[in-house]
């Protein structure tokens, strides 16, 4: 049987419920062992005694068609554990072993960042530059590397500032060189994990046999998009194991804008109606009528009508309506609505100036949407709500409450006629 040894960046709930549960479905497949390694990435998180428990449960629950369906997966693809916050050399002996040929990571949108003033390794991209740098020097085989952080092209950005970290600690020729021959991968990652099922756990103990504490949660749902080097297939063959795993070369932009626009932008656009109406939690107002048709109808005939309206867009859509009807997320509106300011230019703007730019009017629902956002803002910094007040920590990032302003504070990448569509509509 085919071993393949991984050096993991992170033994978070994501990538446990996420990556290593695929890693584990491709191994039931495939017949190809598994040998994840986890990097210790901060110092309190417990590497060691995840990978020392030999396994742990992924609990996946969500709707298949009209039924609701829970499984319990095992998984036991990570053997071993590293710090190199404890000590380098523990670290290096494991990342220089010449038969690891992927690395992996999720170090959160924050960590992949490169600080000019550091003279020594201190985060995870230049932990991982001078492990790149002892491979290039001992003439190791090249590695895919494949970052799994929210960033945009986190792949690309993981490489960048491996680069800058090569030169600030002066490394020579043969690093870039090793670094050059490396296959880079951009990823994007959809699966809504919440983690340790409190609700679910002792249910779960009873079927195990025992209280697995390494315990995680996440939907049935899951989507693996990876742009880069189609030769990871031959490590990782997802496709024998019937993910949902496409790996393209050139059209990671088209996914990720397709996530934005639908999961986030439908999310976000959700938020002002269902508050507004004393809803709390998404699946509520994705489950009950008439925000459940107003839901589906902003996302079909809105959302993907500004976009390709092909038959793939619109089978996602259905599959992010029914995620949205999942009492096992607990997505509560409040915590989406953090920082909508800043957010509804990326999630909401797009859907509004394509429409507007292919019929000439704006789209209603999404309009709608944005009404009862400057509506919910217009009540101050702490909102009056059916459910109880809100703090609305972004309110003072508004340029003011006149139809204009607030338009300019939520939407200023929106072409001027939509703008002014937009004005004329609210006020």
């Amino acid at each position: 049987m085919k071993t393949v040894k991984i050096l993991q960046f992170g033994g978070g709930n994501f990538l446990r419920c996420f990556f290593d549960w695929m890693l584990q479905k491709v191994s039931d497949a495939a017949k190809v062992q598994y040998d994840v390694t986890l990097v210790q990435l901060t110092p309190d998180e417990p590497v060691y005694d995840i990978a020392g428990a030999l396994g742990y449960h992924v609990l996946l629950r969500g709707y298949d068609g009209p039924e609701y369906v829970e499984t319990l997966d095992s998984v036991g693809v990570i053997k071993n554990a590293v710090s190199p916050i404890a000590g380098m050399d523990e670290y290096l002996r494991a990342g220089c072993c010449g038969e690891i040929s992927l690395i992996v990571s999720n170090s959160t949108e924050a960590g992949i960042f490169f600080d000019r003033n550091a003279k020594a390794p201190h985060n995870f991209p230049s932990r991982l530059a001078v492990l790149l740098y002892e491979r290039a020097r001992r003439s190791l085989p090249p590695l895919m590397v494949m970052a799994m952080e929210l960033n945009d092209r986190s792949g690309d950005l993981l490489k960048r500032a491996l680069l800058r970290y090569g030169g600030s600690f002066g490394y020579g020729k043969e690093y870039f060189d090793y670094l050059a021959s490396c296959d880079f991968y951009n990823t994007l990652v959809d699966r809504i994990v919440p983690g340790y099922p409190e609700d679910a756990a002792a249910r779960a103990a009873s079927l195990i046999g025992w209280e697995d504490k390494w315990l995680t949660s996440g939907e049935r749902f899951h989507l693996f998009v990876i742009e880069g080097n189609k030769r990871i297939l031959d490590e990782i063959p997802f496709h024998k194991a019937g993910l949902n795993v496409i790996v393209t070369d050139d059209k990671l932009g088209f996914y990720h804008d397709r996530k934005v626009r639908i999961l986030n932008g439908a999310h976000t656009a959700s938020v002002p109606s269902a508050l507004l109406a004393g809803i709390e939690n998404v699946d509520a107002f994705a489950s009950g009528e008439p925000h459940a048709s107003w839901l589906s109808s902003m996302i079909h005939d809105e959302i993907c009508r500004s976009m390709d309206d092909s038959e793939e867009t619109h089978a996602y859509a259905d599959d992010v309506t029914t995620r949205f009807r999942n009492p096992a997320l607990g997505h509560k509106f409040r915590s989406i609505a953090l920082n909508s300011v800043s957010k509804a230019d990326a999630r909401m703007s797009p859907t509004i100036a394509d429409y507007f730019g292919k019929t000439g009017f704006l789209p209603p629902k999404m309009t709608e949407a944005a009404s009862r956002m400057f509506e919910l803002y217009s009540r101050g910094p702490v909102a009056a709500l059916p459910g109880g007040p809100l703090k609305l920590g972004d309110f003072g990032q508004l340029k003011g409450l006149f139809p204009e302003e607030m338009v300019e504070s939520f939407f200023p990448s929106l072409p001027r006629n939509a703008k002014e569509a937009l004005i004329r509509a609210i006020r």
